[in-house]
């Protein structure tokens, strides 16, 4: 079979959209072109709209990799992959109770500056510079992989697309700052829903319907949404998605600076908490319709894998292929589908560009240079923006050159690196007798630990016998090269197995478990969690060998109790603030000397000093006044 490909009218209505958005992202720029304050251009002087916040938190989390990868898993691995929708939902509810007050009473300039203030400068900046090398790592892999995969069905080619899509994020974010992100995330949100929609309706039209889809996948043995098995070692299940999503979804919207920087561009607590509820809306919706996707693509192809048959050459490339042959009689909706796909990665890179030159402006220029003026900060933080455009665009190239290792290599550093930051942020709000060394130990040993099985099991590769890849079919196909050793790559974890295939009609075999060291063989899914535990863990231990904190000369404004809600006894409350003593029994004059982690660095933490804007500019000094 001939691979379609795009018609003049798809690529005008693809143009279209890519135009649309970098005009929006342009008017703001343009607009912000009097306002030379950084509070304008990493926080909208505080004034944006919740709702329009919320839809940009969302996207910002939505890129390619959902739009054509969780089709993809569902496809493979079956309807299991429909938790994925609901990751956020408990999260939510944790960040708008417990931390999004935190962040306000702060007034933090990035998330990182928590660490500082509850334990040492040393705890922020191992933090931030290892969120930073993974959030280049991850634009760098979500500019590429939906470059290759699209490029099969497309007259433009994987370099072309990923310089394209990196210099239009580049120019709107660098020119225009946070409003011109929220307001491009807010269209591209739009993109994506109708983009994806007008997939799966015409999708399960074409295969003649919903009964039809669901007979195709209970055949196909993919009706698997409550599988209860407790094995850890089975990529999929519904314990390791329910578990491993809440971890891995806490992390980002509760200690990630693309979720904080939203949420602290709000004027009051009350407005944060909307836009935290509003972003859990497109979040389900746009993943549910992509698990719709995957499920409509199987009962499509159910007698005639792509990949088996060698239509096309890449799992990543099976919705792009899917959606230029199924629109192929309705010239543009193709177009607007690829339009969707390229807006998750538009909304994930502009956030990632703007947030980690936050974190390099914030965490590392300013302790060296406070006095730096406003139209200086600014500057730097914009050459800063146009030198990490540089970089991604370089790691989407490297990616190119060696895909699967270094894809693999990507998603092996997200999955140690976010964990123990996870693990950092939980000590220092609950724990109060942790210390900064025991926080550095323990991020230190849980982010080995974590990279040690997540290499381990990169190297022997999935077990086929818990990878869970189900059976598909060719014998429905036409004069097609079938194929008779295959690997299955994903784009969810980058990791590669071989499926070595009995016949031509049946793309699956039972196999021998493979003997390893066990621990190789766990899930990626459990991670973030693994990662976190361990931290945790080890962050106690040596706090307590070491010499642990006295709670009572603790600062109470940088804890968080677990119960602390009036309608809880008054004994309850005060057993869960492990000796904190009460916010409102803090105040006099000169404040007290809180107790910090550094050696002869026992400082009065006055708050209003701790957002380095404040200082800076007179302007942003207004800006930065919020009602709570």
């Amino acid at each position: 079979m001939e691979i379609q490909e795009f018609g003049t009218v798809d690529l005008i209505v693809f143009s279209a959209s890519l135009l649309l958005t970098f005009l929006v992202g342009g008017y703001y720029a343009y607009k912000a072109r009097r306002d030379d304050s950084v509070a304008n251009y990493y926080f909208g002087n505080r004034k944006i709209p919740p709702i329009p916040l919320g839809l940009s938190l969302a996207v910002t989390y939505i890129s390619a990799l959902t739009m054509i990868g969780v089709p993809t898993e569902t496809y493979t691995y079956g309807m299991i992959n429909i938790w994925y929708a609901f990751a956020n939902l408990i999260p939510s509810i944790i960040v708008c109770i417990y931390f999004i007050p935190l962040y306000y009473r702060l007034q933090l300039p990035t998330i990182y500056k928590y660490l500082e203030i509850r334990f040492n400068r040393k705890c922020r900046m191992f933090s931030s510079a290892a969120e930073i090398m993974n959030a280049i790592l991850y634009m760098g892999i979500t500019v590429y992989l939906p470059s290759l995969a699209l490029s099969a069905v497309t007259p433009i080619s994987t370099h072309v697309a990923i310089i394209l899509t990196s210099v239009i994020c580049i120019i709107y974010t660098v020119c225009g700052g946070l409003k011109a992100i929220v307001w491009t995330d807010t269209l591209q949100s739009g993109i994506m829903f109708f983009g994806g929609l007008a997939f799966m309706i015409k999708a399960t039209l074409v295969v003649g319907g919903f009964s039809e889809i669901a007979a195709a996948l209970e055949r196909g043995e993919r009706n698997n949404i409550f599988d209860l098995n407790l094995d850890p070692k089975l990529r999929q299940s519904f314990w390791s998605l329910v578990i491993g999503s809440f971890t891995h979804a806490f992390y980002p919207l509760a200690c990630s600076q693309p979720s904080v920087q939203r949420l602290m561009s709000c004027k009051s607590i009350k407005s944060a908490r909307i836009a935290m509820i509003v972003s859990n809306f497109p979040k389900i919706l746009i993943t549910l319709i992509a698990v719709g996707c995957g499920a409509a693509a199987y009962a499509y192809y159910e007698h005639c894998d792509p990949l088996s048959s060698g239509q096309i050459s890449k799992p990543d490339q099976l919705i792009p292929f899917m959606a230029v042959d199924i629109f192929n009689s309705l010239p543009g909706m193709a177009g607007l589908f690829v339009a969707g796909v390229y807006s998750g990665t538009l909304s994930t890179v502009s956030s990632g560009i703007n947030s980690a030159s936050a974190m390099i402006l914030e965490d590392f220029i300013l302790p060296i240079k406070p006095s730096l003026s406003g139209k200086s900060q600014l500057f730097v933080s914009k050459i800063t923006g146009l030198i990490l455009g540089v970089i991604v665009i370089s790691m989407a190239y490297l990616c190119s050159l060696s895909s699967n290792t270094v894809t693999s290599l990507v998603f092996v550093v997200r999955g140690t690196c976010s964990g123990p930051i996870l693990g950092a942020f939980i000590l220092g709000l609950i724990f109060p007798w942790c210390t900064g060394l025991g926080v550095l130990v323990g991020q230190f040993i849980g982010a080995a630990f974590t990279c040690w099985i997540a290499v381990g099991g990169l190297v022997y590769g999935r077990d086929p016998a818990t990878d869970g890849v189900l059976p598909v079919l060719t014998d429905g196909c036409e004069n097609t090269n079938l194929t008779t050793n295959n690997e299955h790559w994903n784009l969810t974890q980058g990791f590669t197995t071989t499926n070595l295939l009995k016949n031509s009609t049946a793309t699956y075999s039972e196999h021998e478990p493979m003997e390893y060291f066990g621990l190789y063989g766990i899930t990626f899914l459990y991670y973030y969690s693994i990662g976190s535990i361990i931290t945790i863990i080890v962050g106690l231990l040596v706090s307590i060998i070491t010499g642990a904190n006295d709670p009572r000369k603790s600062n109470p404004d940088v804890f968080v109790p677990i119960l602390d809600n009036k309608c809880f006894p008054k004994s309850v409350r005060h057993f869960f603030r492990f000796g904190v003593p009460s916010r409102k029994t803090r105040c006099g004059k000169d404040g007290i000397n809180y107790e910090t982690d550094d050696v002869g660095e026992k400082v009065g933490i006055k708050l209003q000093q701790t957002n380095h804007l404040k200082s800076n500019h007179s302007d942003e000094t207004k800006a930065l006044n919020v009602d709570v």
